[in-house]
């Protein structure tokens, strides 16, 4: 799934998980983002299968082992410049 962003006011863990469930995932979710920032490195760290990394850090065996994938648009186009 491709958003537009993922950005958070403030590092808590309920406004992590009502944005993730507002996509209609809850679980086993990779969140790759252009701008890891603390807010959302606090507030993902206490989620049980949720992993948040930027483009250069994605492998092949985190892609695989989460049911869901969450890119947000500036992370999928550093993917194509990677790739490409």
């Amino acid at each position: 799934m491709v958003v537009e962003t993922f950005e958070l006011e403030s590092p808590k863990t309920k406004l992590f998980a009502e944005r993730l469930q507002s996509f209609g995932v809850e679980q086993h979710v990779l969140l790759i983002t252009d701008n890891l920032d603390e807010n959302l490195y606090l507030s993902s760290r206490n989620l049980p299968n949720v992993l948040v990394l930027e483009p250069a850090q994605a492998d092949p065996v985190s892609l695989v082992r989460y049911r869901n994938v969450v890119l947000t648009r500036d992370a999928l186009k550093k993917f194509e410049e990677m790739l490409g």
